[in-house]
């Protein structure tokens, strides 16, 4: 198998392709395409990237090739790292994902058409790019929506877990957990169907209910909208380690959201964590087992009857979606999420 990289030199995209070649993902007679820009600097740093690869990893190193023409992309698996982010300073105002859309959108549209055009039919696209529910539209109505997903709610799932498992002191494999909805501030974390390896049903009860604190589908919103604003007037000043703080007073469900927020500003970014859970969605495609995960999809009815593009839990396969599942959950967490995929829907609509 062949993996692309759009924006194999930004943060994440760098990350990704170091430990694709690291972690021997590939061998020696498949392919490692670096995607760079043109009109970019990663123009000349993409050259850069990889001998700097080859030098590293000379004995394991896959084959490796250098594209700057969207046309050009030629491979099986493509990661869509590529577009603009907000920036990351510390004292600059945080930037919305959706300030990011406008411009990202362009990029999604040229190289999702320049695949769909010059591929082989066959690529699957995993989105990392933020608005991550924008980019699966777009490449979704270029390629078709079984060979595209996105990486936000699979992201959201892993931290839910470790969140809950911080709280209850275990580890967090012992965890299942998946968090729905849009990726951000819009996320619908699925507390009924949270599992804990050695709790009995009551247990989990009992210890779910004291951490959760009083945050609960109606109020789960509103509670990590102040507490972003909060966070950011921290940030804003510089005062990280203030921020972390007001970050641990929360449950779960909210760190899930504000503690990126806050790693993202602090100047440190969210690149490893983010680079890490897509060498594990990867390694779910690639072994061509069918494994359920949460992550971005574009429905037409098939979970809670949603339309459009958002995070819900479905079979991934090494052809892309397999199927999408309705699991069962609380009334007020379908609401919630229905909820998010309608303001989702309606920002989606406006670059479509």
């Amino acid at each position: 198998m062949d993996i692309a990289v759009i924006g194999a030199c930004g943060d994440v995209g760098r990350q990704i392709a170091q430990q694709i070649v690291s972690e021997r993902l590939l061998d020696r007679s498949e392919r490692l395409v670096l995607v760079g820009n043109a009109q970019g600097a990663s123009a000349r740093s993409a050259y850069g990237l990889a001998a700097d690869l080859t030098d590293a990893y000379a004995e394991v190193c896959p084959l490796i090739e250098v594209v700057l023409d969207p046309a050009s992309i030629r491979a099986d698996l493509i990661i869509a790292a590529g577009g603009v982010t907000p920036k990351a300073a510390l004292g600059s105002a945080p930037m919305s994902r959706d300030g990011l859309a406008e411009v990202n959108a362009q990029i999604f549209h040229r190289y999702a058409q320049a695949i769909a055009e010059n591929g082989h039919g066959h690529e699957i696209v995993i989105c990392i790019a933020n608005p991550v529910e924008l980019a699966v539209a777009i490449f979704g109505q270029h390629l078709g929506r079984q060979r595209v997903v996105g990486m936000g709610a699979f992201l959201d799932s892993l931290r839910f877990r470790q969140e809950i498992a911080a709280s209850l002191g275990i580890r967090r494999q012992r965890i299942h957990a998946f968090v729905a909805g849009e990726h951000g501030s819009l996320a619908v974390p699925l507390w009924s169907g949270v599992h804990a390896y050695g709790y009995s049903e009551d247990e989990l009860s009992k210890a779910l209910r004291v951490i959760r604190n009083g945050v609960h589908a109606e109020n789960l919103w509103d509670t990590i909208a102040r507490a972003q604003k909060e966070m950011g007037a921290l940030i804003e000043s510089g005062k990280v380690q203030e921020a972390y703080a007001v970050v641990n007073q929360y449950p779960p469900d909210v760190r899930v959201v504000t503690r990126p927020f806050v790693t993202h500003y602090s100047g440190a970014k969210t690149v490893i964590g983010t680079a890490r859970a897509t060498m594990e969605f990867i390694r779910t495609i690639t072994q061509g087992a069918d494994v359920l995960v949460s992550g971005q999809v574009t429905l037409e009815g098939e979970a809670y009857g949603i339309h459009g593009t958002i995070g819900v839990p479905f079979v991934v396969g090494n052809r892309g979606v397999d199927r999408v599942f309705e699991l069962p959950i609380d009334e007020s967490e379908r609401k919630l999420l229905c909820e998010s995929a309608r303001l989702c829907g309606e920002k989606i609509k406006r670059f479509l």
